[in-house]
């Protein structure tokens, strides 16, 4: 249980955007953390005890300036952390790790400070020091560890003197830090929380966007995309799918047994192409199937007429379709758009050639070219 709220898990779906989302946010915070504590540094030399040795006096707060400038300059560069998962995973390890050195560094000093500081001053120093380290574990929520450790190594040892020192007073400071570190833990999970189901919503809604809503699979938007992704490799072949008579279906049986037709259609095609090829519903009783030509041969596309004309239907009649072919470039949207006219024009080429059928588009002359040369 400690694991899990300490080191919670983030979903696979959208671990990389979290890291992402983490790393940008984290190097915007940590800019502004940075300058403000280096406007803090020079409190540290006029807060440190009497009889503080030179370095703990102007040694410490001056490193830590000098550091300070550094973040802030490293910080403010462009370090394109939005389009790398690597870059952004390697940001948050590195912030982590410097961040819980500049913890120790202000832990140490103010333990020493209390130890050497008369007990009319000590009091001071926990609230010092509980200041910075609330302020760094919000600036570092993104980055649970990071937030977690940096609470840890700051207040642990100054509550510890709080607890052992006797003094009324720093007792009821102990308990007042403790509780208010529980509280700061528990906003961080609570953060962390809020971003993972942010992302989630997200992506849910991205995958909405491009999922017809009935048969799940993709829509005509996510298959102009995908086709577009294949068309920069290569060739690309597109079937097109119609019902035939489908809409004496709809007439004769009604609109909800016409959509359990369709999602047996769908099924069945999803299952045909498998890995092989994206499969989305283009509007109505069409469907598309898009690939390379050595992922959609034609024995697959007759095969598709096969399966949709021997599958058992729920209102007990056959079901035909009917399929246009068509090859060529993808490249861009025009490309496609040539594409898909042709393809539509092989299917109605197979609507009044009788349906129940397969016609394919005749090849471009610049496509043939290309066969002939790999040839």
């Amino acid at each position: 249980m400690l694991r899990g709220y300490f080191l919670p898990d983030v979903p696979d779906a959208i671990r990389d955007e979290f890291v992402v989302r983490g790393a940008v946010q984290m190097q915007h915070n940590s800019r502004l953390l940075f300058f403000a504590l280096f406007l803090t540094t020079p409190t540290g030399a006029l807060a440190a005890a009497e009889g503080a040795t030179w370095w703990v006096r102007y040694g410490t707060p001056a490193a830590l300036a000098v550091f300070c400038l550094l973040g802030v300059w490293s910080l403010s560069r462009d370090l394109r952390l939005s389009t790398s998962v690597r870059r952004s995973r390697r940001f948050v390890r590195d912030a982590t790790v410097s961040s819980s050195l500049i913890a120790v560094s202000c832990s140490a000093w103010c333990v020493y400070s209390w130890l050497g500081a008369p007990p009319e001053e000590r009091i001071y120093y926990p609230i010092i020091i509980a200041l910075g380290a609330f302020s760094t574990a919000y600036c570092l929520s993104s980055a649970r560890t990071a937030a977690v450790l940096n609470l840890v190594i700051n207040l642990v040892p100054m509550l510890v003197l709080l607890y052992t020192s006797g003094n009324r007073m720093d007792l009821a400071v102990a308990v007042s830090l403790s509780v208010a570190a529980l509280f700061q833990l528990h906003m961080v999970h609570s953060h962390f929380h809020t971003v993972i189901d942010l992302l989630t919503l997200q992506r849910q809604s991205r995958e909405l966007a491009r999922t017809d809503p009935l048969t799940g699979l993709l829509n005509r938007r996510a298959l102009l995309d995908h086709a577009l992704e294949l068309g920069s490799e290569g060739p690309v072949r597109l079937l097109l799918v119609d019902i035939d008579h489908f809409k004496a279906i709809n007439d004769g049986h009604g609109h909800d047994m016409g959509d359990e037709v369709l999602k047996i259609v769908a099924e069945r095609l999803a299952r045909i192409a498998e890995i092989r090829a994206s499969v989305a519903r283009i509007g109505g009783e069409e469907f598309a199937l898009v690939g390379h030509a050595d992922d959609l041969p034609e024995a697959l596309a007759l095969a598709i007429l096969s399966e949709i004309r021997t599958a058992a239907m729920p209102h007990g009649r056959q079901v035909t379709v009917s399929v246009g072919l068509a090859d060529g470039s993808a490249s861009d949207e025009a490309d496609w758009r040539q594409l898909f006219n042709r393809a539509d024009s092989a299917l109605y080429a197979a609507k009044g050639n009788g349906r129940n059928r397969l016609e394919q588009a005749s090849p471009l002359p610049a496509l043939i070219a290309a066969r002939n040369a790999a040839a």
